[in-house]
């Protein structure tokens, strides 16, 4: 495994946990240019009361922010769960060409609503031209997830 995803991968699970100590899912992202994180985001759909409010969308306005641009074509998403139908939407259209995942839905199958659709899905049906890295630290991300109760 890549020492630079390893490393980036530790930032969006550090929002992870700082979600999940707020109260909020463990779901953590970071946006990544030219090696220096310029957009994270945690989870705070719980505790801000906006469903809308997923790390990885954090991260992205953030990044949109910091760089003063919508086009994060030289950017990489680094997103400690599989993004969610909309969070995906939101990659694709910030052009983000290559997202890194942590756990995929597949891999918390009786705590996530089961989706058959994964983020490839999406890229194949939209002609989106994506590059997709699956697993990275993933058993430290779901251990944040064995004293959940699903609900």
């Amino acid at each position: 495994m890549d020492n630079v995803q390893e490393k980036f991968m530790r930032v969006a699970l550090a929002e992870a946990k700082a979600a999940q100590a707020a109260g909020d899912l463990p779901f953590g992202a970071v946006i990544v240019c030219d090696d220096k994180v310029v957009g994270a985001g945690r989870a705070q759909n719980n505790t801000v009361g906006d469903v809308t409010d997923h790390a990885e969308l954090l991260a992205i306005r953030q990044a949109c922010q910091t760089l003063s641009k919508n086009n994060l074509s030289d950017c990489v998403i680094y997103c400690s769960n599989e993004p969610c139908i909309m969070c995906a939407a939101g990659i694709f259209q910030a052009n983000i060409p290559k997202v890194v995942i942590g756990v995929s839905r597949d891999d918390l199958p009786n705590f996530l609503r089961p989706r058959r659709i994964k983020i490839e899905h999406l890229a194949e049906d939209s002609s989106y031209k994506i590059e997709i890295i699956r697993g990275v630290l993933k058993d430290q991300i779901l251990s944040l997830f064995e004293n959940i109760k699903n609900n």
